[in-house]
This record gives C-alpha cells, structure tokens and sequence, in this order.
C-alpha cells in the first residue's frame, strides 16, 4: 500500500537522531514504502526561519518526491509576511504552512500574530494548508476556534492532541476544515479505530514526524487497525492526495 507523510521534519535537531540529510530521509521512506513526504526545517522551526526555509528549499529542489512546508514565525510578522510572498507565489515545493504554538515560539495558536498570518494566507491564498503542531485538548481548541474564523483554509492537527487525543478529536471534529494527523510517541491500541469512527476515515491524514520518530512505529499502528482496506489506503496516500492536490 502506497504511502505519503504528510508530517517530516528536515536537518539537525540539538539531540542525535537517525537521519538528518535528504540522502538519509529518501532511504527512509523507501524503506517504508513511502512515496511523498513534505518536510519542514528544523533550522527554521528552532532557530531562525529565514535561513531555515532557505535551506530547505535548496536541499529538495531536485527531488520530485520530497516537498516542504514554509514556516513563520508570528513574532516577526514582517519578515514573515515576506517570506509568504517569496515562497508561496514563486515555488510550488512549497505545500502550505508549519506553524508551531508555545516552545520554540512562546505564542499560543490562536495569538494575534497567527491570526494575521493566517487573514493574509485566506486572502492572497485561499485553500491553503497549514499544519498545527497540536500536542494538547487546550491546542485542539485553539485549533477549532483559527478552523472557524478562516474557513478557506485547511488545517492539519499535527499529533492529533498527543495523549489528550480522545478529547482533541471529540471537540476539533466539529469543524469540516480540520484534518487529523496521527504520529505521537504514544501508541495506543484502538487509536486509529476510534478516530475513523469519531471523525471519518475521510480526515485522517498520515504523518511519521520522521526524522525525530521512526516511519515504521506509526505505519504499524494503521497497518494493525480493524479498519478496512479502503479506509486504510485513505489514511495513508488517498485523503493526501486530494487535499495537497499532488
């Protein structure tokens, strides 16, 4: 069954990980039969974002299977803004948005400074995507809130509330522009059963958060739910290639 990660991660962190060159992550994804993977940097995630997206926009250039989401950082709104214009009109690599909420950036989703992000992506570029990091229930209601306010976009809860998961899903279901990403380091039997049954097969998107976690940990967990076939082939490849339009 064919495989897109909708949810990677590019470069050096500050800890040892497995894999952090192109080289390393395309050898990881054939190794699990993935077939696309759209990453973000992870200079521009913990760093500085300029030169992080910069980075990846170069290392993927020339690899057709490899795309990349742009991230902002809404405490430099103009910077950011810039970066938008530079990146969203003129290189297709670029997918959407990765946005992150407290941590590396000290803001909560649902701060001004992502609000205005986000008003000037619906305007100039309506139908965009943008991936939430949404590891808590109080991020998945921040979630559901910026889901209403901008309903020409859509989201992807990356993480799916992490270990507040059932509570995430119960709320940010009621929103049609949410879509649901599973990786977490926390497994749990019957995850992927109940959210196909809260929210539909039809908004459950897969990511690995490779390169900090292993593809195969979070392929198992689908490829051992009592869902069918079909709902399976949704999750991993179908629902990615209808929203990313690939």
């Amino acid at each position: 069954m064919k495989v897109i990660d909708v949810h990677a991660h590019y470069g050096k962190w500050f800890f040892p990980i497995e894999a952090d060159s192109v080289e390393a992550i395309l050898r990881m994804m054939k190794k699990n039969n993935i077939e696309k993977a759209i990453l973000s940097s992870s200079l521009a995630i913990i760093y500085d974002f300029q030169q992080g997206n910069k980075q990846i926009a170069s290392a993927i250039r020339d690899y057709p299977h490899l795309y990349a989401y742009l991230f902002l950082n809404p405490n430099y709104m103009r910077e950011s803004l810039v970066e938008m214009d530079r990146y969203l009109s003129e290189n297709s690599k670029f997918v959407g948005l990765k946005l992150y909420s407290n941590g590396y950036i000290e803001q909560p989703l649902n701060c001004a400074g992502h609000r205005k992000l986000l008003e000037v992506l619906q305007k100039k570029y309506p139908h965009s995507i943008v991936l939430f990091h949404c590891y808590t229930y109080a991020s998945a209601l921040e979630l559901l809130e910026l889901a209403r306010d901008f309903p020409e976009l859509n989201f992807i809860m990356g993480h799916m509330g992490g270990g507040e998961w059932r509570r995430a899903i119960g709320v940010a279901g009621e929103a049609k522009n949410i879509y649901f990403e599973i990786c977490s380091g926390i497994i749990v039997q019957g995850k992927i059963e109940v959210s196909v049954a809260e929210v539909g097969a039809e908004r459950i998107v897969f990511g690995s958060d490779m390169t900090l976690l292993n593809p195969a940990w979070i392929l198992g967990m689908v490829e051992s739910a009592e869902i069918s076939e079909g709902e399976k082939n949704l999750i991993l490849y179908g629902n990615a290639i209808r929203l990313f339009h690939f």
